[in-house]
């Protein structure tokens, strides 16, 4: 049997070691770094899948019915991470394809960190004392910051991010809000979430905060008629997709002062082009990342170390513990037995 992986970290070869040592094939496609910057097309995927017997897939692999339908071998897709929006789960399940993610603990706790972290480098404004500093001046009083107590957070999206960040959150005294369509509210009593529709709190909240996951409805959710809705004071955070976003109405947003500031991480089009009016924004104000903020160095190893356990486990004729689609495994019961 044949894996691909097709952006090998040069990190963790010991969990590529691992599937070796169980007697599959192993095909490495480009390093992660080289895949930062190329991307695969469709094309490529079509040609480099058509032999495969499994995948294991990184973020920014776009998965297509095409590229599945002419990997007439493929059994399983592994993610290395939760989200899975880049394969086309109608058509993976339809042709009897496992697609499992990667959700390791380690991954939502850096996430829910590293939005704590861009929170507190918004409110206490610290890339505008940072150049104060370099530039050879000192503090003076409309410097000063605030603070996050008394806050009311706005979280987008209450899965296991958004719930993490959350519960980190509670002994800060803040308040929170929270806008899921999908979510059980009684899983999240403990919170002390208060539910509400997206418009009160993009009203009421000093920080909105994206965690929703891409689907049809969520693209371009916050645009001009959104931004107008927050408060002056309120910033806006996205660690979860570029998608959620409608750019060039926070461009705008943020030039004419809607919102005081926003922390991205993610962004349409990645890597961010050199000419994307983002990156003219005013840096106090605006904070961007290249989609790595909360990623961590327990959290890919943690990754991995799933990836390859599905990995195994399906290619043996198992069900693996994170199957996204299990709507496919009578499907792939007859894929297996055609194969």
């Amino acid at each position: 049997m044949k894996v691909f992986i097709t952006s090998p970290y040069s990190d963790q070869e010991d969990a590529y070691h691992r599937i070796e040592e169980a007697g599959l094939s192993l095909v490495k496609g480009r390093s992660y770094d080289q895949f930062r910057d190329r991307p695969y097309t469709e094309e490529e995927l079509v040609a480099l899948c058509q032999d495969v017997d499994a995948i294991v897939a990184s973020h920014r692999d776009c998965l297509t019915r095409r590229v599945l339908e002419a990997a007439e071998r493929l059994q399983l897709v592994v993610y290395l991470i939760t989200g899975v929006d880049r394969v086309d789960l109608i058509a993976a399940t339809e042709l009897g394809i496992l697609v499992c993610n990667s959700p390791s603990p380690e991954n939502v706790i850096g996430m829910a960190e590293a939005t704590i972290a861009l929170m507190l480098a918004l409110v206490k404004r610290l890339k505008h004392k940072e150049n104060l500093l370099r530039q050879g001046r000192w503090g003076r009083m409309k410097d000063r910051g605030d603070l996050l107590f008394g806050k009311t957070v706005g979280i987008i999206g209450l899965g296991r991010i958004g719930r993490a960040l959350a519960h980190r959150l509670v002994p800060w005294g803040l308040q929170f809000l929270a806008y899921d369509p999908y979510v059980d509210h009684e899983q999240v009593q403990d919170l002390g979430v208060r539910f509400v529709d997206l418009e009160t709190l993009l009203r009421e909240s000093d920080f909105v905060s994206v965690h929703a996951a891409v689907k049809p409805e969520s693209r371009n959710l916050l645009g001009e008629r959104e931004f107008r809705m927050m408060k002056p004071t309120a910033y806006l955070i996205n660690t979860s997709r570029g998608e959620a976003i409608h750019e060039p109405a926070l461009v705008k947003a943020i030039t004419e002062g809607w919102i005081a500031g926003a922390a991205l991480d993610v962004f349409w089009q990645e890597p961010l082009p050199p000419e994307s009016p983002l990156r003219r924004l005013d840096p106090e104000k605006v904070i961007l990342t290249p989609h790595k903020i909360g990623q961590a160095e327990a959290a890919s190893r943690a990754n991995h170390r799933l990836a390859v356990e599905s990995l195994l486990k399906g290619l043996r004729g198992e069900i693996p513990d994170y199957t996204v689609n299990r709507e496919a495994i009578p499907h792939w019961r007859a894929r297996l037995a055609r194969l």
